[in-house]
């Protein structure tokens, strides 16, 4: 496995050994009473898993555990684990640059994963679904033992993922997985139950009565596809705004990339809501749209500003807010983008709030403005170190900055400083 980090080798190794102690478990303790039905729950499984929607950030959402469901409750543990294990390994999905991706050509490590992972949480969660459905006998205990079984494959699937892609990303394990459950909960319920009817469908009628309710399932995929590719094209608008703004000045080119990366990280150390992150991730890269109804002579301009020039410069948050406000979906960032210049002392701009009266998304979005800009180089000045940066901010704690939001920001950025010389250093 070749350019993996050794914690990724050995998080896959242990995943592989787990999933092969399943498996032998299962192969002790269950048969596959009906090769027929293996056969046919099987092509279900990869013809879902192929049409696998896959996320920005390289992760993959898939409706298949409804096929995973309906075996298990047909067939059982280990006809469930095999069709789940199959649909994931001979899948033939389209990447992002359109390119078909299949067994012969995907990474060996990333197979194993994916087959270890398939396991794993199918396996665990049948074993839960078993031991509940062999202990009630009515219709209300079905439906819970289903309901529980349903909850557990999804927790085992994200903890499974979100543990790869923190170590993959460096993002912390807990957001990750934290966003990943949200994403998948209502998805998993109500794709859930079409597996159930599914099931219950070929308990009662055969195989053919399951493709009247593979139907269903493809438009359960295809509207969650529409949702993806909606959140996709409001993310691409966003960026296609900022780079407008950067456009304007060349010194301030992935300003608000860099702004972005800092605010997220402190709000996830302060432990905003993921909905607060979301806001405070698109109010940075919109955070200065105002400055396009500021004259570029000003914006340019090398030497120190007049007092009417900069009086000109601070209403660019109040453009900014004036803008976004006929923006539907962009009205929860108004304010981070309106008081993002207001100071703890009130000696900022455009009202002169101060303390905690300041939204706390502006007051994180002003530490990482601030930090950016100083850590770049303007027309004006050279860039500041990040360590001088850091004592200016330290300087400026409980002034323009929020006191303890300042030390946090101060720790994470020193925290990176110090890896980054254990880069340089190996």
């Amino acid at each position: 496995m070749p350019a993996l980090p050794n914690k990724v080798k050995i998080y896959i190794a242990t995943l592989s050994i787990l999933a092969v102690t399943i498996i032998y478990y299962f192969s002790n303790h269950y048969d596959i009473a009906n090769l027929k039905a293996l056969i046919h729950w099987s092509i279900l499984a990869i013809t879902t898993e192929s049409l696998l929607i896959l996320m920005p950030n390289g992760a993959g959402v898939s409706v298949g555990f409804a096929i995973g469901l309906a075996s298990l409750i047909t067939e059982g543990p280990l006809v469930a684990t095999v069709v789940t294990t199959i649909g994931f390994v001979f899948r033939v999905i389209k990447d992002k640059d359109n390119k078909l991706v299949h067994l012969f050509n995907v990474p060996f490590y990333k197979t194993l994963f994916n087959a270890s992972q398939s396991i794993i949480f199918t396996g665990l969660s049948s074993i839960v679904y078993i031991n509940i459905s062999n202990n009630v006998d009515s219709q209300s205990g079905f439906i819970l033992a289903v309901l529980i079984t349903l909850i557990v494959y999804m927790l085992l699937n994200t903890l499974i993922s979100a543990r790869l892609f923190s170590f993959i990303s460096s993002e912390r394990f807990l957001y990750l997985w934290v966003d990943y459950i949200k994403m998948m909960l209502p998805r998993t319920l109500s794709v859930g139950a079409l597996g159930v009817i599914m099931a219950l469908s070929y308990r009662e009628y055969g195989f053919e009565a399951v493709l009247l309710f593979f139907g269903p399932l493809l438009l359960a995929r295809y509207s969650f596809k529409m949702y993806m590719d909606m959140r996709i094209m409001y993310m691409e608008t966003i960026q296609a705004l900022s780079k407008t703004i950067e456009a304007k000045d060349k010194y301030t080119c992935g300003h608000a990339n860099r702004v972005k990366e800092y605010a997220v990280k402190l709000a996830r150390v302060m432990n905003l809501t993921s909905k607060q992150v979301e806001n405070i991730e698109t109010a940075a890269l919109l955070h200065d749209i105002g400055k396009i109804g500021i004259d570029d002579n000003i914006l340019k301009k090398e030497d120190k500003l007049t007092k009417e020039e900069y009086d000109s410069i601070k209403q660019h948050p109040v453009i900014g807010a004036n803008i976004l406000k006929d923006v539907d979906f962009l009205k929860n960032i108004i304010n981070i983008v309106k008081y993002h210049h207001e100071r703890y002392d009130a000696k900022g701009y455009p009202e002169g709030l101060s303390g905690d009266d300041i939204p706390i998304e502006a007051a994180i979005l002003s530490l990482a403005d601030a930090f950016d800009a100083m850590t770049s180089d303007r027309p004006y000045r050279q860039a500041l170190s990040k360590e001088k940066a850091i004592d200016e901010i330290k300087s400026s704690q409980g002034r323009q900055f929020h006191p303890k939001l300042a030390q946090v920001f101060i720790d994470i950025i020193k925290n990176e400083i110090e890896k980054e010389n254990k880069a340089h250093a190996n």
